[in-house]
């Protein structure tokens, strides 16, 4: 792959999106029959579960942690109709008119060496997506086994983030063309899994007033900053979706606090800033009743400290997911991403 004209990071053309993308959203449920009797079009579907091998359905993507609290263990991605999808190889992908979910699993161990493992499948993700000709990317989720292993340099996280820029670097790729993600990490002798989320429509990048840009860390956090932008806007026909990267309790680039309450009181300030900021790109737009949330806590004992403050804050409980997750920092305890609607006044958005 060489690198893009501006505004694309991949060199074949985007295909026009009149109007905005097809919406998409997401729904929870309690297992695969549940899903499928929602009356509306599938994307892909997600299934939470420690021992979550890779189906032979490449629309189904297992994903190595466990949910907490008798929370839904099925997140479903509805709203456009697959018209390809296929599994070789080990990278699986769904496309939809407007949007692509491309995936792999890659089994490591102890000796591993994460860096090159990393940047090999986000190699062959990024091609897939590109011969899809799905230009932009939107959305990356990153489960690493045993992300706190190793120290300083040659800890786990600051390997994965290596081979994530090493691939980045290779398309040519801008800051401010980092899609939004997570990373957490999962138990040992789980794949490494990445999701990614492509669209023909061009997001917009959102960072928070409050927070150093993850991208712009100082040197103390690794040899290379984490590839992120703190949010994604994905404008549509009727508003928006704002798909919120992993949001901790860090303010500038510094991790604050020890206590798990502390945490999620200034992580959700933080996502407060972010939603307010979206708002603000989409003149009119306010946030509309549509939210899904991945709440991720180290330590599965704090969730009745976190559940009852996340579901006044955010939501109900059935648009939230616990999952029990190592963070990316070893002081952190929880944290949260979020899919979010923005509507324009005197819109309707579905699905």
């Amino acid at each position: 792959m060489t690198a893009a004209r501006a505004g694309s990071i991949f060199e074949s053309s985007p295909q026009e999106v009149v109007g905005g993308p097809e919406p998409i959203g997401v729904r929870l449920h309690d297992d695969r029959q549940s899903g499928d009797r929602l009356g509306q079009s599938t994307f892909f579907r997600l299934r939470f579960a420690v021992d979550a091998g890779q189906s032979d359905d490449p629309t189904i993507v297992g994903v190595p942690l466990r949910s907490l609290g008798g929370t839904k263990a099925w997140e479903y991605w509805v709203g456009p109709q697959p018209v390809e999808f296929n599994l070789v190889g080990g990278i699986g992908f769904v496309a939809a008119g407007d949007h692509v979910a491309v995936h792999a699993r890659k089994v490591v161990g102890p000796e591993t060496d994460i860096e090159a493992a990393t940047f090999a499948v986000y190699r062959e993700l990024l091609q897939r997506v590109a011969e899809l000709r799905y230009p932009y990317l939107v959305r990356i989720w990153n489960v690493v086994p045993e992300i706190n292993g190793g120290s300083e340099d040659e800890e786990v996280y600051a390997r994965f983030n290596l081979g994530r820029a090493m691939a980045f670097d290779q398309l040519g790729l801008q800051p401010h063309q980092y899609p939004a993600a997570t990373g957490v990490g999962g138990p040992a002798g789980s794949p490494l899994t990445v999701i990614m989320l492509a669209s023909r429509s061009e997001p917009f990048a959102i960072e928070n007033p409050r927070q150093v840009s993850a991208y712009r860390y100082p040197r103390q956090y690794g040899p290379r900053s984490p590839a992120f932008a703190r949010a994604m806007l994905l404008p549509e026909r009727a508003g928006g979706i704002l798909f919120i990267s992993g949001t901790a309790s860090i303010v500038g680039h510094e991790s604050l606090h020890a206590d798990i309450d502390s945490q999620l009181q200034e992580t959700l300030v933080n996502l407060d800033e972010l939603m307010v900021a979206a708002a603000a790109r989409l003149p009119g737009a306010a946030l509309g009743p549509r939210r899904s949330w991945r709440v991720y806590l180290r330590d599965p004992a704090d969730l009745e400290h976190v559940e009852p403050e996340v579901t006044r804050r955010l939501g109900d409980r059935e648009s939230v997911v616990f999952l029990q997750a190592d963070i990316c920092r070893r002081e952190l305890r929880v944290e949260i991403e979020g899919v979010c609607q923005l509507t324009t006044a005197g819109t309707q958005s579905r699905p």
